[in-house]
């Protein structure tokens, strides 16, 4: 029964921005002189399913922000209809906050309860701008990992990445226009390759010399590799349909889901 009251008036303090506050029950929370989960979700109607991130950040204390992110607060947790607290700040045109929660790694590619990613709340279009750089560049990482695991061969990493649900772009290209299954092809990786055309990679992109993957094949086993997939019908040329969904249980509530149709199958991530 403490632990819950401590933990409302720790929601209170944020929403209220009392740095103080805040500070005085970390340190407490150091001390363990008070048991608190910094990321405790409110129970009473004015802040159901919000963590103290999500009201500091709805309200615009940046100080306090910073105090509960340096404290290790999880920036990226949803609250009980799928906002972030990048979605809160966003929402409510708070430029500064919007700033600090990206030097922290939030992901302005989280869909909420609406489908909407931070930017599409925002009526601020300074923020929409920044968000939609930094949706660019975490987008970008993720081309960037699966242009590096093609070339170094590394299966795994590729095909978690493929199997996200928002995967990377299959075709994405280096800076000489390689494309994921150009890299294998060149560096050899049979297993990564054949992944990649399995999973509907192009074998007719052309890179900026007009290079297709047949012409960077490391040598006639892989060429043979490539020819063999794609002649006997292995690459999927159906069009995909995928997009967020929420779906509600009878045990767990609305939950997201990342949907995928394809090939007539309808699968749930």
């Amino acid at each position: 029964m403490e632990e819950l009251e401590t933990e409302e008036q720790f929601l209170q303090y944020a929403r209220n921005g009392d740095l103080p506050g805040i500070q005085r029950l970390l340190e407490a929370k150091t001390r363990r002189e008070a048991q608190i989960n910094i990321d405790c979700k409110g129970k009473s109607k004015s802040n159901l399913g919000w963590t103290p991130l999500h009201l500091a950040c709805y309200f615009g204390h940046k100080d306090v922000v910073e105090e509960l992110l340096k404290a290790g607060a999880n920036v990226n947790l949803p609250n009980n209809i799928g906002d972030t607290p990048l979605h809160k700040a966003a929402f409510t045109g708070r430029k500064e906050v919007v700033m600090l929660l990206l030097r922290y790694d939030a992901c302005a590619t989280v869909i909420n309860g609406t489908a909407q990613i931070p930017k599409d709340v925002t009526q601020n279009a300074e923020i929409r701008s920044m968000l939609e750089a930094a949706e660019r560049t975490e987008e970008r990482k993720l081309e960037e990992k699966l242009l590096e695991s093609a070339r170094e061969g590394d299966l795994s990493t590729l095909s978690q990445l493929l199997n996200r649900k928002k995967p990377p772009d299959i075709n994405c290209t280096d800076l000489l226009g390689n494309t994921p299954l150009h890299c294998a092809a060149y560096r050899g990786q049979r297993l990564c390759a054949l992944k990649l055309l399995k999973s509907g990679a192009d074998p007719n992109a052309k890179n900026k010399n007009g290079q297709t993957v047949f012409d960077l094949a490391s040598d006639s086993a892989m060429k043979q590799c490539l020819e063999g997939v794609v002649h006997r019908g292995l690459t999927r040329h159906v069009k995909k349909y995928e997009g967020p969904l929420w779906k509600s249980s009878r045990f767990f509530g609305w939950r997201s889901y990342w949907v995928v149709l394809q090939d007539g199958v309808l699968s749930w991530y």
